[in-house]
């Protein structure tokens, strides 16, 4: 059984609430997907680094690169770069400057007003932006930090002031009047989840050490964790007040993430727990959260292409066939283009082919 196959059905979850949603469920929380995605990048990044750094005692930061563009190109070419071109030549141009910020990852912070103008379908690659600033600063910060004494440790206390410093922000920012797409879309506002991960991945790494020297069973594995997380998560939706939901539901929403992260590392020991998790891995799950990244870049575009070629189909009819065409379309596009990839890296560092390219702990992945 792998270790972190609760992570894949937790992309799945987050990956299709955010489908959902634009599908026309308007009462599907898609937003909370992002915040989902937020927490497990942040988690997988930082557990791969300290891993790192345990066995080499050092960093591969060209390594490091390589990964994430061996990762995210190859779908953002055939789910952006490509379409945006074919759009461009048959319908009309897009806006060159916000076609850029999709490409070189700053596109969040020209849609903070959602005044953009890119190929229909594509402005999800926001959160992609948000994901990829952190890593770039990320890599060079524990490039600084990993020589020195404790270095998690500094690790960890930047990413608590990280966290604070966006939480207060948002606070600030919707007091002093801004808008709800500053907050939602903003790199400062919403960092907090992307550090939560972070200082999960670290508590992490500290806990197994401790709980293999005492042999005293972690206590996130117990089914209260579990309801815990629920509650919060849940709380955070039922809550409608306007200054909840634009600062601390975020913080919620992520505390509530990082619960199912942890809860799930080790095995449950509760036998709500172990249900759960026997359905977190059914495979249908975990296949979609493998192809949670590409399902994510092109579930809106092949909704939008639909339109275009067929008309709107209403109601539920319409619905279910935006939903099943933009999970197949992002399932092809994984099992076409991330696979091959995959498996193609892996041969090349290892000079061997694996028997399962995904099998691994998963590469941080962003709902893009």
């Amino acid at each position: 059984m792998r270790q972190f196959a609760h992570l894949d059905a937790m992309r799945a979850a987050a990956v299709m609430l955010v489908v959902l949603a634009h599908a026309g469920l308007e009462l599907v929380p898609g937003g909370s997907g992002v915040t989902i995605f937020f927490v497990i990048s942040g988690f997988i990044i930082t557990h791969l680094v300290l891993k790192e750094h345990r066995r080499t005692g050092g960093f591969d930061l060209t390594g490091f690169y390589r990964r994430r563009a061996l990762k995210l190109a190859p779908p953002l070419l055939v789910a952006l770069v490509l379409p945006t071109a074919l759009y461009a030549w048959l319908v009309r141009p897009v806006n060159l400057g916000d076609f850029l910020g999709q490409v070189f990852f700053f596109f969040n912070w020209r849609y903070t007003d959602s005044q953009v103008d890119v190929l229909p379908g594509s402005i999800v690659v926001w959160s992609l932006s948000i994901e990829e600033q952190f890593y770039v600063a990320f890599a060079l910060i524990w490039l600084l930090l990993v020589g020195r004494r404790r270095p998690a440790t500094a690790l960890a206390v930047l990413a608590g002031t990280a966290a604070v410093a966006s939480a207060g922000a948002r606070v600030v920012l919707h007091l002093g009047g801004a808008g709800a797409d500053r907050i939602y879309f903003g790199t400062d506002t919403r960092l907090e989840a992307i550090a939560i991960g972070v200082l999960a991945a670290v508590w992490y790494a500290r806990s197994t050490g401790r709980e293999a020297a005492s042999g005293t069973p972690a206590w996130w594995g117990r089914d209260r964790v579990l309801v815990l997380a629920l509650l919060l998560y849940l709380g955070s939706l039922l809550i409608r007040d306007e200054l909840f939901r634009e600062t601390v539901r975020y913080t919620v929403q992520a505390v509530a993430a990082c619960l199912v992260v942890l809860w799930g590392l080790h095995g449950p020991t509760g036998a709500l727990g172990v249900r759960v998790l026997a359905g977190m891995r059914w495979k249908p799950i975990q296949l979609l959260g493998l192809a949670s990244y590409s399902i994510y870049l092109l579930h809106l575009g092949t909704g939008h292409a639909l339109t275009a070629l067929v008309g709107e189909v209403p109601g539920a009819a319409g619905v279910a066939l935006r939903v099943v065409a933009g999970t197949a379309a992002g399932i092809a596009c994984w099992w076409f283009v991330e696979e091959p990839v995959a498996r193609w890296h892996h041969r090349r560092r290892t000079g061997r082919r694996p028997a399962a390219a995904t099998a691994a702990v998963p590469a941080g992945q962003t709902p893009g």
